[in-house]
């Protein structure tokens, strides 16, 4: 599932952009955990797009471009880990609120354990 959600396919070539604008998240392992960030974000309440980019940057210092954000928001809809509708106000523009789903809870929950598990070998690797 996670290759499907960073939209590679099994046999796909990697490609390094030097003069991206984004290079703090090109350097950081990040892109593989941005979908399990904006899960748990999700988890805690729906909201639209634009406040899940704020809140990478406010709450895990993660800058990651908006197309990234969007696009990782598209393919967890497509797989039914969130959901997103229209919120039509009477002012200011119609903002997609994303809202989790129960398979992306288990998901989430699922991941976070796989996680732990992981921090514990990197805690005996960098001690």
């Amino acid at each position: 599932m996670f290759d499907e959600i960073h939209g590679k396919s099994r046999h796909y070539r990697s490609h390094h952009h030097r003069n991206h604008k984004h290079m703090v998240f090109s350097k950081i392992p990040i892109r593989g955990l941005l979908h399990i960030l904006i899960l748990k974000i999700l988890k805690e309440s729906s909201i639209h797009g634009g406040e899940i980019y704020r809140q990478l940057k406010e709450r895990y210092n993660v800058d990651a471009p908006k197309p990234i954000i969007y696009g990782v928001l598209r393919r967890m809809e497509k797989l039914g880990l969130l959901l997103s509708k229209w919120n039509i106000k009477e002012e200011g523009p119609a903002t997609r609120v994303y809202i989790i789903t129960e398979e992306g809870i288990d998901y989430l929950e699922d991941a976070l354990e796989k996680l732990k598990k992981i921090r514990e070998i990197i805690d005996k690797i960098v001690t």
